[in-house]
């Protein structure tokens, strides 16, 4: 299974429909100073160990550039999760809002 790179406007457009499980890759004291609304963090360094994350939507993972997200995602879609990488982190997402 492959991992798909999504656009920020993709992603405001899953998020407004709730299709998607949207997970935060930094630390907890990036995540604290600012993240998507909605979003859970669960480092990267953390991910392998949780269990019970949702099948039935896409995870959409995003990180500080898109790097690390790729890799989480790539990660997930070979154990069998519809998975989604933020293109461009977090800074995609803030830029745009001005």
């Amino acid at each position: 299974m492959e991992y798909e790179m999504i656009s920020e406007k993709e992603l405001d457009r899953l998020l407004e429909k709730e299709q998607g499980f949207v997970i935060d890759l930094r630390s907890p004291w990036e995540y604290a100073a600012y993240h998507i609304p909605g979003a859970v963090n669960i480092p990267y360094e953390r991910l392998k160990k949780v269990r019970g994350l949702p099948k039935n939507v896409p995870l959409i993972f995003y990180c500080e550039r898109g790097s690390v997200s790729m890799v989480a995602a790539k990660e997930m879609a070979e154990k069998g999760y519809r998975a989604k990488s933020l293109t461009g982190g977090i800074h995609s997402w803030h830029r745009r809002l001005g």
